[in-house]
């Protein structure tokens, strides 16, 4: 194998040594292309043995090249530790103050770990701190001794923490944000909203802490299964074929995960539209009339608009227009859509759609006894939020196509094929 390292001294003084090692045989790739795939393995070392002193030009070349937002696999690491020793520093002043985390009680549709009771919630709190720290600081070290459970370790943390610690409250609050806008430049009446955001806001601020802190892990764990793997640390692949992540395998299985992830919005936005119209489809005459006079259609009208124009966005993840801003967006017109603008957008709204689900689900029960005493039907009311799992996990799923199927070839070790 071919090496090119420098390595400065520790005096300021001291002027670089260049060794070269050239190899007896090439491989099938070219020779550049394979000097691309070692640089690059040299840096994953550099970075995982936290040698301070050796510092590749290759590194400092692909940073500037890429860029913060792409060169994550990189950062994403020292930001989960970083991020894990916050939350022990958190965790260890509730358990000072004898507080609990915001939001982890028991309540009807709240965080599932608060669900669990007490002790489970603080046993999550304190394996997201210090022990989820150690075990990054061993991920970034390289050990590859425990790989399996470093990686299904990682995947639970960030499972635990978008999924677990998050609730519908989340998405709600985000979601009414454009209608509070517009009733603000109305003088229409928000004091409903600023009521909720006042009793949830350290629940809300707590919540979108763990949404971070879970994609930070899940980065972080990515990161660690490319390096142990000695792949490409920027995009992940190795020497062979891609295939399911080709861009042709990954438009057609992209494609039918948005067409199912469609279904749930309209169907969502077919109940809420009719209530407007005036058809109280799963519900009596009179309470639909109170529905009427308290505008509470009205608001569903706008969650149900807010659906409908998320299904039309998902069409970008498998149209034309998903890639190149269309005509009528003057000043972006016919430019590249940023790929981290789609996937990380889908990513956190996929996410708030499965929690929102989880937590309408969990409280199926309660649901039921009171839309029955009021004589709703549950599956008409609340039926289509039943299926926002689905909705979520098919926006997800549909988002890593779009991924695959835009990124192209590798800039740093030119694998891949042109998308």
């Amino acid at each position: 194998m071919k090496k090119i390292q420098v390595t400065y001294a520790a005096n300021a003084g001291s002027t670089a040594e260049v060794a070269q090692v050239i190899p007896e045989e090439l491989g099938k790739n070219s020779a550049r292309k394979e000097e691309n795939m070692i640089q690059e393995k040299d840096i994953s070392k550099q970075i995982g043995a936290g040698e301070g002193r050796t510092i590749s030009m290759t590194a400092r070349a692909v940073s500037a090249r890429v860029g913060w937002v792409r060169n994550w696999p990189r950062w994403a690491p020292y930001a989960a530790v970083a991020w894990s020793l916050i939350y022990a520093a958190m965790g260890l002043y509730w358990a000072v103050s004898g507080r609990s985390a915001p939001g982890l009680v028991s309540s009807v549709g709240g965080p599932m770990a608060g669900q669990f009771g007490p002790i489970v919630a603080w046993i999550i709190v304190i394996i997201e701190g210090i022990p989820a720290a150690v075990m990054g600081i061993f991920m970034l070290r390289g050990v590859r001794n425990l790989r399996p459970l470093f990686i299904t370790a990682g995947v639970l943390l960030a499972v635990i923490l978008l999924l677990l610690m998050t609730d519908l409250n989340l998405l709600v609050m985000i979601a009414y944000i454009p209608l509070v806008i517009f009733k603000l430049f109305t003088g229409a009446d928000v004091s409903l909203y600023v009521q909720q955001l006042t009793q949830y806001g350290w629940s809300i601020a707590h919540q979108l802490l763990c949404l971070v802190g879970g994609f930070l892990w899940l980065a972080a764990t990515v990161s660690y299964a490319r390096r142990s793997a000695d792949a490409c640390l920027n995009c992940g692949r190795q020497d062979g074929p891609e295939g399911w992540t080709s861009p042709g395998k990954a438009a057609r299985w992209g494609r039918i995960a948005v067409f199912v992830a469609m279904v749930v919005p309209v169907f969502y936005a077919a109940t809420r539209y009719a209530w407007v119209l005036g058809i109280p489809w799963g519900m009596t005459e009179e309470h639909w009339r109170q529905g009427q006079q308290s505008g509470n259609w009205i608001s569903g009208l706008f969650l149900a608009t807010v659906g409908l124009v998320g299904a039309v966005l998902m069409l970008g993840l498998v149209q034309r227009w998903g890639e190149r801003f269309p005509r009528w967006m003057i000043g972006l017109s016919g430019r590249c859509v940023p790929i981290a603008l789609a996937v990380v957008t889908a990513s956190i709204v996929s996410v708030l759609l499965v929690v929102t689900g989880i937590s309408i689900l969990s409280a199926y029960n309660q649901m039921a006894i009171a839309a029955a005493a009021i004589g709703e039907d549950i599956w008409i009311v609340a039926g289509p939020t039943f299926f926002f799992p689905v909705w979520g996990a098919s926006l997800a799923v549909a988002t890593l196509g779009y991924y695959y199927r835009r990124r192209g070839p590798c800039g740093v070790c030119g694998r891949g094929a042109a998308s």
